[in-house]
């Protein structure tokens, strides 16, 4: 998306700036915010400064307005911005430390020294200039997927940990073989569950809460370590459990233990190869 930005900037440049300058009034009332707002449909967050640097209006938005910012000291904004010879301003693309998303503001200097600001959306004017499809529907349908799909999650590991207590309560209660039965499912369940949990927790701070943010890099490898380690311990006490059954029951069976433990091996292998493979290319990088 920056690529396209910076590939078309001139035209997007003048399509902004032939848009706010249709209005050359500056004492903007109600009336005149609403269509400045109807006009630029990409448009976020409007405001006016004084030639002194303090904001003289409250910050307009789409549907509503924050008066609690009148009176802001925004010196260190016209500090660093330099105006064209007919006194406009585009600034590069940054990140908004609200919401996160990617804007661009425009300034425009008035012959008594006012300033207009204005912040917009710049995933939004690229789609108004068509030069992207906006995906806004599918972004906002993979959260909600991703939620639904991500508490599931949360549920089945909060069930999967119920039943390793509840194990442990029956190994309290019981005596024999049964208790050290017992013991092995309580251990397997919440092993699972943290495993679960760890994967459900992951998917929600990376695909919903904090999806806008920028990921760490190699988090993806750091959670798939995680979760195959989960998986590992909880299939490394299944066999131990397989073994001691074949030993006591019949031995010839013994070779399905061999069979699951040579498992948990090649998964500590492949785990192995997994982590040598990520640090070797995040040392490149």
């Amino acid at each position: 998306m920056m690529q396209i930005y910076r590939d078309n900037r001139e035209a997007v440049e003048g399509f902004l700036l032939t848009t706010i300058s249709d209005n050359p009034q500056h004492d903007f009332d109600d009336v005149q915010v609403r269509n400045f707002f109807k006009r630029l449909p990409c448009l976020s967050d409007m405001y006016l400064i004084d030639e002194k640097g303090e904001q003289i209006t409250p910050t307009w938005r789409r549907n509503t307005h924050d008066a609690t910012l009148k009176g802001t000291d925004r010196t260190y904004f016209i500090n660093r911005i330099q105006f064209n010879e007919k006194g406009n301003y585009v600034s590069s693309p940054y990140i908004c430390a609200n919401s996160g998303q990617p804007k661009v503001s425009v300034a425009r200097k008035y012959e008594d020294g006012r300033i207009a600001v204005f912040d917009l959306d710049v995933v939004a004017v690229l789609g108004k200039m068509h030069l992207i499809e906006s995906t806004r529907f599918i972004s906002k349908l993979s959260v909600w997927v991703y939620g639904l799909l991500g508490g599931g999650l949360v549920l089945l590991a909060m069930f999967l940990g119920g039943y390793g207590l509840l194990g442990f309560v029956k190994a309290l209660m019981s005596s024999g073989d049964e208790t050290l039965q017992y013991v092995f499912k309580s251990i397997i369940g919440i092993t699972l569950a943290i495993a679960i949990y760890d994967l459900s927790k992951t998917i929600l701070e990376q695909e919903v809460f904090y999806r806008s943010l920028t990921l760490e890099e190699g988090s993806e490898y750091k959670t798939l370590t995680k979760f195959l380690t989960s998986i590992i311990i909880a299939l490394s006490i299944e066999s131990l459990m397989v073994v001691f059954k074949v030993a006591i029951n019949d031995i010839r069976n013994m070779h399905f233990a061999f069979y699951l433990i040579s498992g948990v091996g090649i998964l500590i292998v492949s785990m192995a190869v997994l982590n040598y493979v990520s640090h070797k290319k995040q040392g490149h990088e």
